[in-house]
């Protein structure tokens, strides 16, 4: 009953902030709260009502799969099927594991931050 309770309030205070967006004239970002409010809170629902634990995804998942069908849509034109799967593995890769992503090529390019580049002088031409 607590967790409904402040469920209910935490929604009541996300359309006021909607609200208060749109009489400020910021109506992209009450329409962003907006639509993510509607489902909001579906998990929490789900689970105090069945007492399951239901999968959800992430907007790291959600932003994955997104970029993923945008490069193998537009991009992967014409690939073969092994090379599809290939650039697939690369963005599911660099998206959840970018510091593996970033050491990985620092050593296969052997990146060692050994060249200091400095500016001394920017002249009009």
């Amino acid at each position: 009953a607590a967790l409904e309770k402040s469920t209910q309030q935490a929604e009541r205070k996300l359309r006021r902030l909607i609200k208060e967006l749109r009489t400020r004239g910021y109506g992209k970002a009450a329409n962003y709260v907006a639509n993510a409010t509607d489902r909001l809170f579906t998990y929490v629902r789900l689970w105090m009502l069945y007492g399951l634990i239901c999968p959800r995804a992430s907007s790291m998942l959600e932003r994955m799969m997104r970029e993923l069908g945008r490069r193998l849509k537009r991009i992967a034109h014409g690939w073969s099927e092994r090379g599809a799967a290939k650039m697939a593995r690369i963005i599911i890769k660099r998206i959840t594991s970018a510091r593996e992503w970033q050491e990985y090529w620092e050593r296969r390019l052997r990146i060692s931050d050994s060249v200091q580049l400095s500016l001394t002088a920017i002249r009009a031409l």
